[in-house]
Parts: C-alpha cells; sequence; structure tokens
C-alpha cells in the first residue's frame, strides 16, 4: 500500500505543470469543518483527462478567458479531507482520480460535465470506493468562475465526505495501468460495449441498455420521414404529462437514443456512444431512469435548451455528456 501510494505523490510534480498566465483557476475550497468517523487520513490525486483545460468563457466581447484547474492539487484535497477527520478517524489512504471536467460552449448556458472516481488502496492496489457523474448547468453570468466553484465544490466535498465511510469491501483491485485505462477495462464488461449486434427492442433505462435487455412492451415503426414512430405498450410507461420517456430503442439493428424532442441514432466511435441531437435540461419530477439529466443535476437551470448538441454518452450512468454546442435555436 505505502508502495502504491509512494508513486503516486511522485507523480505530482510532473504530471500537473500549467502556465502561469493563465488568466482563470478553479481551486478545490475547505468545507465547514464537520468532522466524521473517516477510514482514511491520506490521499493522493491522479489526474487522467485528456483536456486539463476546463473550459473556455468570455469575460467579456471578444474576451475569452481560459479556465483551468489550480495547481498542485494534492494539498487542496488534503485540506478537504482533514476538515472531515478527527483523532477517532482510521488511518487508510484513498486516492481522488479526476477523469473529466469540462463544459460545451464558452456564451449562454455552461454545461459542466464533472466525473471522478475515488478508490482505497488495497492490497498494493486500489479499491474503487465511488463514482462521480454529474452534470452542472449554470446560466450565462459574468463571474462564471465563481458561480462555477460554489456549485463544483459542493459536488466534490459531498463525494468525499461519503466515500470516506465506505469500507475497500470490493473484490476487484486495480493496479496503475488499470487506472490509466481505466474507461477500456471498464467498458469490458459492459456488454453494449463489446457486441456489434444489438438487441432489438425497447429499452426503459441505461442499466437495460447496456446490459442488452430490452424491458418495455412497445412497437416501433419507421415513418415516411425516415423517424421512428414509437408506441409504448407498458403501463407503468403512461404518462399524460409527457415528462418521462425510455432511454433507448435498437431498431432493425440500429440503436437509438430516445430525448423528450426525439430519437437520435447512436455511432460508435473509438469504443464511445455518441449521437447529435436536441435535449431538455428541465428535470422530470418523478424520478424516473431515462430523462434527459440525471439525478446528478444542479446549480442554476434555464427552463429549456432546444439547441443541437454532439453528445457523448458516459458508459458508467448513461448521462449524456454536452460536448460541443452545435447551433442554437
Amino acid at each position: 500500500m505505502k508502495r502504491a501510494l509512494t508513486f503516486f505523490l511522485l507523480l505530482l510534480p510532473c504530471t500537473f505543470l500549467f502556465s502561469q498566465d493563465l488568466s482563470s483557476v478553479f481551486q478545490l475550497t475547505v468545507p465547514p469543518r464537520k468532522p466524521v468517523k473517516s477510514l482514511y487520513r491520506v490521499i493522493a490525486f491522479f489526474d487522467s483527462r485528456q483536456d486539463t483545460t476546463i473550459g473556455t468563457w468570455l469575460s467579456g466581447p471578444d474576451k475569452p478567458v481560459r479556465l483551468v484547474l489550480k495547481t498542485p492539487v494534492q494539498p487542496q484535497l488534503v485540506n478537504i479531507l482533514n476538515a472531515y477527520t478527527d483523532g477517532g478517524s482510521g488511518n487508510g489512504a484513498i486516492l481522488f482520480q479526476l477523469k473529466r471536467f469540462s463544459f460545451a460552449e464558452p456564451a449562454r448556458t455552461r454545461y459542466c460535465y464533472l466525473s471522478a472516481a475515488i478508490y482505497a488502496l488495497k492490497d498494493e492496489g486500489y479499491a474503487k470506493l465511488a463514482s462521480l457523474d454529474t452534470t452542472l448547468v449554470i446560466t450565462y453570468a459574468a463571474e462564471l468562475p465563481s458561480v462555477l466553484a460554489q456549485e463544483a465544490n459542493q459536488v466534490i466535498d459531498d463525494f468525499i465526505a461519503k466515500a470516506i465511510l465506505l469500507p475497500a469491501t470490493t473484490a476487484a483491485v486495480y493496479n496503475y495501468n488499470d487506472l490509466v485505462h481505466i474507461d477500456s477495462v471498464e467498458k469490458r464488461k459492459i456488454p453494449v460495449y463489446n457486441t456489434s449486434t444489438y438487441t432489438e427492442g425497447l429499452y426503459g433505462t441505461y442499466n437495460a441498455f447496456m446490459n442488452q435487455r430490452p424491458d418495455v412492451r412497445g412497437e416501433v415503426k419507421e415513418k415516411s420521414d425516415g423517424k421512428l414512430s414509437i408506441r409504448i405498450l407498458d403501463p407503468k410507461w403512461e404518462d399524460p404529462k409527457g415528462l418521462t420517456h425510455i432511454f433507448a430503442v435498437v431498431y432493425k439493428g440500429v440503436p437509438y437514443v430516445v430525448t423528450h424532442y426525439g430519437d437520435y441514432p447512436l455511432q460508435k466511435q473509438n469504443d464511445d456512444f455518441y449521437f447529435t441531437g436536441k435535449l431538455r435540461v428541465t428535470p422530470a419530477t418523478d424520478g424516473k431512469a431515462g430523462v434527459d439529466v440525471s439525478s446528478g443535476l444542479m446549480g442554476i437551470l434555464p427552463s429549456a435548451d432546444k439547441a443541437d448538441y454532439r453528445v457523448l454518452l458516459d458508459h458508467t450512468s448513461g448521462e449524456f455528456i454536452h460536448l460541443q454546442v452545435l447551433d442554437t435555436y
């Protein structure tokens, strides 16, 4: 355990180097002190993001500013962990892996996607304690960094506070190489990522779709304009107000994701699923799975957004990750 932790600590000085002339930084902040019976006292940090820039925001007309994570990150995490520990806490060690932290557009509504995982050091490896996959929806504000800092820090603080109460009970233990390629390692265990032949039918949730087990009765027909006509014949999906919908459908071998505004074909590229379409950001109130945004949605909510987006499907949760806005309504 000590060797594994030391290895990550040695990585830190060379992993988190940014230019010092960046105009805006995101800093992790310490929550109000409220000690819990943490099982862990030591925390390390591993940044596996492909793009270490959170994004570009407009501080004024034609004034783009890059927003990056303040470095070094580990001392910031140590301060958060210290705020949650006291003399009765355990002596375990954890690793915080940041997988994605980015937003899709520099103006109007910002969708900031945050994905992370926390592992406990166990048997010279890493046992996953918890995962975080959430979308922060923040309407345009002159001081975007401060609004984002408030929302994102609350999410991260709560995530750490819950994870440090969890023992490492899972039998799966990852090594360093696994963590470097963790998305691929996880996808190899998900049926829909390991087939080119998809099971025909209707899927009410991402869990059903990822396991390729249709769980909703219904009919699918192709209309004259090439779009699909989906008829649900399952009482549990009756919703006269139209606030809910199924997650996906496979018709004639092609998988489609379903949103409030229609169904869009999923394209698999480089071991990921993408689609282009319109999304609704106002959350449904009944808690059913398959709505356009996950239960992790928070922030300052606009009423709706009908822009076309290039969207990535999160392989662990089915969350829609706004990658790029293509046009506005």
